[in-house]
């Protein structure tokens, strides 16, 4: 708990930073994110149960004011299609100024989504790992 500040550097805002440089990535959403957008505050709102701060539910997604609050981190992302395909399209030739069918040739991932949990969680850590360090909750590896 306690990583992250309430403003520019949200763990939010720095997640979201590393998690877009995925390529890919289109799209990022913490707690119940979205659909949030459909509820009411007093729906939203996470109540304290006890004084360590854990709450019956997780709608923040374990953030709050840019700030972890000790409950389970949760967010979603959107992973757009690969653009290589087999399937016939049909793009503009640069060298023939024209309109021609085209397909991808060779091996080529048709669905990158399978090999994105292991680097999202990869990043994840770094970013945690980098927040940790910057409150001091954890020592440096090398320190000069």
């Amino acid at each position: 708990a306690s990583l992250g500040e309430p403003f520019f550097d949200s763990v939010e805002s720095v997640l979201a930073h590393a998690v877009f440089a995925i390529p890919a990535v289109r799209g990022v959403e913490f707690g119940t994110g979205f659909a949030a957008a459909k509820m009411f505050g007093s729906e939203h709102n996470d109540a304290i149960e006890d004084n360590t701060g854990k709450t019956r539910t997780n709608h923040a997604g374990g953030i709050v004011g840019g700030i972890t609050n000790g409950n389970e981190l949760v967010f979603r992302i959107a992973i757009k299609p690969t653009s290589s395909t087999p399937k016939l399209q049909q793009t503009l030739n640069w060298e023939t100024n024209q309109v021609e069918d085209f397909s991808v040739k060779g091996r080529h991932d048709l669905c990158i989504a399978l090999r994105v949990p292991v680097v999202l969680e990869a990043v994840t850590a770094l970013v945690l790992a980098d927040l940790m360090m910057l409150e001091q909750q954890v020592n440096r590896v090398y320190e000069a």
